[in-house]
């Protein structure tokens, strides 16, 4: 049983009203089952109905109809509602609950804890966030904004311009998957130099700049980056960035941002960090620089 329908029988078998209005969920439920009766745009429940539906709730979703609210599931995690039924998918709480995505630079090891994990090109360990930062044994961070690049890493087609041996690599995050304010709250606790591989544009030195410990940009040799931007015409994603953007950037005491928005003012384009990333076919890259 879908949970929005459980708690629709729920609610119909612990009020004392029998005039419910119809959902799709519940009329298939009262069509399947042939419980209760159709009036006007309502549908009507008697006593031996809901008597039904409760054994019907017991038997499809082990849930005790007497002593479970509608609402009984809100907030709890998967393991927690196992208690009060048979289905753990009818939690509402994020199963990425405080989580975040690390690894470590191609070659090198993730080390967490007394752990030194050399993983598969491509994967990353998805551990606590408070976890990650009790266990740490890394002298500095990558934080890569998008999740194509973050799981393409090891393509990186340069040397990555940092002054640290073995660097966390994190994703930033994005919407209902990996939430930022986990990998920043990270950012904040480890307290250690954080060098940003951001997209190459307005937006991405506005990340960088708003990114605890920030020391650097992640970005490859001088004439590698004035060849990207040649080969790169998105004149429009770039200006559309500028009104929320340019002030700042113009402002900037942060010498290494201040450069680079230079260069950037320059070229006049947006350029996606994923341009960089040998994995990616030349398809993708083309849509990329369009994106």
């Amino acid at each position: 049983m879908e949970k929005s329908l459980i708690k629709t029988l729920l609610r119909i078998v612990q009020s004392d009203e029998n005039r419910f209005a119809p959902s799709l969920g519940l009329t298939q439920f009262a069509n399947n089952h042939q419980i209760g009766r159709q009036q006007g745009k309502s549908y009507l429940f008697n006593a031996t109905d809901k008597q039904i539906i409760k054994d019907l709730l017991k038997i499809e979703a082990g849930i005790d109809a007497n002593s479970t609210r509608p609402d009984a599931w809100d907030g709890l995690s998967r393991t927690e509602s196992l208690a009060l039924a048979s289905n753990e998918k009818l939690s509402r709480s994020n199963v990425r609950l405080n989580r975040v995505a690390v690894k470590a630079l191609a070659g090198r090891a993730l080390c967490l804890g007394d752990e030194a994990m050399k993983l598969p090109d491509g994967s990353h360990l998805e551990l606590d966030w408070q976890q990650v930062s009790l266990l740490n044994r890394h002298d500095g961070v990558v934080l890569v904004e998008n999740w194509e690049a973050f799981e393409n890493i090891h393509n990186l087609q340069f040397e990555p311009n940092i002054a640290c041996s073995n660097p966390l690599v994190i994703f930033r995050g994005m919407p209902q998957v990996y939430r930022q304010d986990y990998s920043i709250e990270l950012l904040e606790t480890l307290k250690l130099p954080v060098y940003a591989f951001v997209d190459f544009d307005p937006a991405g030195l506005m990340i960088a700049l708003s990114t605890p410990h920030f020391m650097s940009l992640i970005a490859p040799p001088n004439d590698m980056l004035d060849a990207a931007f040649k080969a790169c015409t998105n004149v429009v994603r770039f200006q559309s960035q500028l009104p929320e953007t340019q002030a700042v950037l113009e402002q900037c005491t942060h010498s290494e941002i201040s450069h680079y928005w230079q260069l950037f003012k320059n070229a006049g384009v947006a350029l996606p960090q994923e341009y960089f990333l040998s994995g990616i076919s030349l398809v993708t890259t083309n849509e990329l620089i369009q994106y």
